[in-house]
């Protein structure tokens, strides 16, 4: 009887360390090839300012451990976006791993999977233009991204094909992320919103600044049109400009009314634009005598003003489709010939590049031309100019900024200017 007693009581005992056995293999199995599904914190729509502004550039995906890339296709996601309250899709234009969350020109081993989208996609801009205002104005975008395919990594886990779309967590916007964002405020409450890239520093050295104007499409507050309007403000900072010229690149925002104006000449945005400058040049390490200026459009004339009022100031001048002279003329209204150079006897010695396309529709190429001429007239000898012929500006002649700024030429001048 006893004998029967401990023959069950082995039995027992060994049914339940068999059971033991198969639930830690079993749960061994989970480790090594358990499932997941994506998660909003493990996305990042990557955005990229081109010279016609903002658009959504690409997706980044954290999966956590290195990506088998076997198991990774163009037909592995699709990537939406809600546009007038209906799902758009986007045009996938690459699908690769990475070792970091942003592009590249190859594909490398790593733990993020990007999807490139097609900029040229007519869902791709960021922004859009409100013709009566004047103004840009960034989209309230929900971007959103449908994994369609099971997807291994490293370990065995497998992220598993879904219907869910997953809404990024975070966006990105290379170079615009690394200027700075500031206010300044003045002692009688006037403010002015900017924002500062800062160049990698050497102690005891000083660095050159270049002051960039914007135009009138990206008045606001939110200081980020001026960054995300064109390129104008970005190609001082970008990684190749930085490695031949490090130098600090300031972008003031000027505010939006209802009457479009000449809005850098007027008060308090001249006084207040000023006020930002010292101000920043004294919290940091600039060379006063390598302080540049340029601006595109109403910031062309923002640059001929603040030139003429602090020749003092400045080493070089770059006014994009500006008008130099404005004390009798409006925005808006016909061209007006200059009548009287001595005016610009102020900047008669400042190295100026002055750039205007021929068919420009909006600021009449004649102003440029007037003050050019004017300039040589009463001895200006450091005067360039640069016009585009009809047609050589696309899509639009007022756009001469692009061109522009991608003149390398022109670039490497202005920081070989000195006071």
């Amino acid at each position: 009887m006893n004998r029967e007693k401990m023959c069950k009581q082995i039995r027992i005992f060994s049914l339940i360390m068999l059971v033991f056995f198969i639930m830690a293999c079993s749960s061994d199995g989970e480790n090594k090839e358990g499932t997941q599904e994506l998660k909003p914190d493990n996305v990042t729509l990557i955005t990229k300012v081109l010279p016609l502004g903002e658009v959504a550039y690409a997706i980044a995906i954290d999966f956590e451990e290195e990506v088998h890339s076997s198991t990774i296709s163009e037909a592995s996601f699709e990537v939406e976006v809600m546009k007038d309250e209906e799902m758009e899709s986007r045009t996938i234009s690459s699908v690769y791993t990475n070792d970091q969350a942003e592009i590249s020109q190859v594909s490398r081993t790593g733990r993020f999977v990007i999807i490139e989208l097609d900029t040229s996609d007519p869902n791709s801009s960021m922004l859009s233009f409100q013709h009566e205002a004047f103004l840009h104005t960034r989209k309230e975008l929900a971007y959103t991204v449908t994994q369609k395919e099971d997807i291994t990594v490293s370990s065995g886990t497998i992220f598993v094909a879904s219907t869910e779309r997953v809404e990024p967590l975070d966006v990105k916007t290379p170079i615009v992320d690394q200027f700075g964002e500031f206010t300044y405020r003045n002692e009688v409450g006037s403010e002015m919103p900017y924002r500062l890239f800062e160049p990698t520093t050497k102690s005891n050295e000083e660095y050159p600044l270049v002051l960039f104007l914007h135009g009138s499409g990206e008045r606001g507050t939110d200081n980020a049109l001026q960054l995300l309007g064109n390129q104008s403000a970005l190609v001082w900072a970008n990684s190749e400009q930085q490695a031949n010229n490090p130098a600090y690149v300031l972008a003031p925002q000027a505010p939006a009314h209802e009457e479009l104006t000449a809005y850098w000449t007027e008060k308090p945005n001249d006084s207040l634009l000023e006020e930002v400058l010292e101000d920043v040049m004294e919290q940091y390490p600039i060379d006063r005598d390598r302080i540049y200026v340029t601006g595109v459009s109403n910031g062309g004339i923002g640059t001929w003003h603040i030139a003429l009022k602090r020749p003092d100031l400045f080493a070089a001048a770059v006014p994009v489709c500006g008008i130099a002279i404005i004390a009798n003329y409006s925005i808006g209204e016909p061209y007006t010939p200059l009548e009287d150079p001595s005016e610009l006897e102020p900047v008669k010695d400042m190295p100026i590049w002055v750039f205007h396309a021929a068919d420009d529709h909006l600021v009449d190429v004649r102003f440029s031309r007037d003050a050019v001429a004017a300039l040589k007239s009463i001895g200006g000898r450091t005067i360039h100019y640069t016009e585009y012929p009809e047609g050589a500006v696309e899509p639009d002649g007022h756009f001469a900024w692009i061109p522009a700024y991608q003149n390398q030429e022109m670039i490497d001048w202005v920081f070989q200017q000195s006071k």
